[in-house]
């Protein structure tokens, strides 16, 4: 790899924004904007409706649960499980989205007298959604239903093994249904709908409007900020696209959990050192990783456990062996970054990012997607091979759809699944070169955009204010990215290098107030102390900052020109 690494941006590829300038006083005016703010408003809508519903969201209610297709006959059914006194399993998934909704749907149905037992598959024995396993989890409760989130649109196999025991069947998912795989059960998902209003929910989304629905039909209040914590956290962490319901539901939930009494998510913040206002960079960057940790690592089921835990001690003990996978997951993470770095620098003009090996964890190989679909601005697809099989991850860059690059990968593929902006695949080893042909050749997208990456110039006197802009921006994720920021004029008072990798320097700004300007692989990006003086652009965004200091943010460097 040379000196600066390829994923480093040539800097003809970044344009500051215009066509914001008229509109921005205005903007200002009429809503009660800082300027600044105006300015981020100004370039991203055309329509004042469309600047209203942006800045309104959070204080709006959820969308009436009752359009959700099928879900008045789960309602009805889950009512007559929880009457019956029927044992009731929730099949959750080993990811954020899968824990966040079966702790949904556990709290949820047991708050209405339901009897539940969980279910959470092992990505290492049975893999994702219902299986084998998940058969003999039922039998081996009694249970008389199966309430399942974020997995099981396509189990038409399993659904049929498990209505064959005399098992009723509820499925509460967002994934995109395959021909012919639908099985034969009760489908709560928006997707089986054309077109329909709720598409962009996540799956423990379309779990707690199945229990608001549930408690609806029984006549039961049901308190919505305990769920509110647990959806919005799974919005974030599954990548789904920001629309306004999603940026309603992030918002509401972001300051429940800031004040939530729930033991786990309480000690959580704790342990991530979030104080002050909570925002979607805590949920992707510190919260999210944590609960990913343990289905990455070991068994997902121990999120499940923490989060209903409502002990203390029992709980700061189930925290720390979270802790403990959460340091064995980033030495993982980290050394396939490396390796995969290394390879993805041969790829630069290839479709998408493609790499693979069987030296990687393949609890690892989605967050590595992630970084080299950021790092290289193209879909990452990352394969862990193990003997006869490769497991693999796909990210997506942008507008881009990995799932409809899969598609056209299909005949090389033993299964796939996911949505537009993340999935999950399985590839016979001997299939991984022509898979990685197939997905580097594929024709680019016409929806993806321009290539050219935009920037909104800032002066250095009016940084104190962008942490608040960011907080009326955020949360932030596909339909909603975060801008960056463009800053000269900044004056590095030191620098230093920390795990040979990262550049931090400290800068001062006009009011004196101190800033730390970061790098992150800065190193392999060619940066160094010499890199930051005042006359030089930083493209940059700013990010929570966890050192004392007056400011509550340091500008996380993704390029200086």
């Amino acid at each position: 790899m040379n000196a600066t690494g390829s994923s480093r941006v040539k800097q003809n590829q970044w344009i500051p924004a215009t066509g914001w300038e008229a509109e921005s006083l205005s903007i200002s005016r009429r809503y009660g904007v800082a300027p600044v703010t105006a300015m981020f408003l100004a370039n991203k809508f055309e329509e004042p409706s469309e600047i209203t519903e942006f800045l309104e969201a959070g204080g709006g209610t959820c969308p009436p649960a009752s359009r959700l297709p099928n879900v008045a006959s789960a309602a009805r059914a889950i009512a007559q499980a929880i009457k019956e006194d029927k044992t009731i399993l929730v099949h959750g998934d080993y990811d954020v989205d899968g824990l966040m909704g079966a702790a949904v749907l556990m709290g949820g149905l047991g708050s209405l007298g339901g009897r539940t037992v969980a279910h959470i598959p092992s990505r290492f024995d049975g893999g994702y959604g219902l299986s084998e396993t998940s058969l003999e989890a039922i039998v081996k409760s009694g249970a008389g239903l199966v309430v399942t989130t974020d997995c099981g649109t396509n189990a038409k196999e399993i659904v049929e093994q498990i209505r064959a025991l005399g098992v009723g069947v509820v499925i509460t998912d967002h994934h995109i249904p395959s021909e012919n795989s639908r099985p034969p059960a009760i489908i709560v998902n928006p997707h089986i709908e054309r077109d329909h209003p709720d598409r962009t929910m996540c799956g423990a989304y379309v779990a707690m409007q199945t229990v608001r629905q549930t408690a609806e039909s029984m006549g039961r209040p049901l308190p919505l900020d305990p769920f509110l914590r647990l959806v919005a956290i799974a919005t974030v962490a599954d990548v789904v696209p920001m629309s306004p319901d999603n940026r309603s539901i992030c918002k509401r939930g972001f300051e429940a959990l800031a004040r939530t009494p729930n033991v786990a998510l309480a000690m959580m913040l704790k342990r991530a050192k979030i104080n002050g206002d909570l925002r979607s960079h805590h949920i992707a960057y510190h919260i999210a990783p944590r609960f990913n940790a343990a289905g990455r690592m070991k068994d997902g089921r121990l999120v499940l456990d923490l989060l209903l835990e409502r002990h203390p001690g029992r709980a700061s003990v189930l925290m720390g062996r979270l802790e403990s996978l959460n340091r064995k997951r980033k030495a993982l993470q980290a050394a396939a970054m490396e390796e995969a770095s290394v390879i993805a620098c041969d790829q630069e003009s290839s479709r998408v990012v493609f790499v693979s090996s069987d030296t990687w964890h393949r609890g690892v190989i989605g967050p590595v997607a992630a970084r080299l679909a950021e790092n290289y601005r193209k879909s990452a697809f990352v394969v862990a091979i193990e003997g006869e099989e490769g497991v693999g991850s796909a990210r997506a860059s942008g507008a881009d759809n990995v799932i409809r690059l899969l598609e056209g990968a299909a005949s090389n593929l033993i299964r796939f699944g996911g949505h537009q902006g993340a999935a999950g695949f399985t590839v016979s080893t001997d299939s991984v070169p022509e898979l990685g042909r197939a997905l580097q050749n594929a024709e680019p997208q016409k929806d993806c955009g321009s290539e050219e990456r935009t920037y909104f110039p800032l002066s250095p006197e009016s940084l104190p204010d962008v942490w608040d802009v960011w907080g009326i921006l955020d949360p932030f994720g596909p339909g909603n990215e975060e801008p960056f920021i463009g800053v000269e004029g900044l004056h590095a008072r030191g620098c230093r290098v920390v795990a040979d990798r990262h550049v931090i320097w400290e800068a001062g700004l006009p009011n004196g107030d101190p800033l730390n300007v970061i790098a992150w692989d800065g190193v392999r990006k060619g940066l160094g102390p010499s890199s930051l003086t005042p006359s030089v652009q930083v493209i940059a965004k700013p990010a929570p900052e966890f050192r004392p200091g007056k400011l509550p943010f340091c500008l996380a460097v993704e390029d200086i020109l």
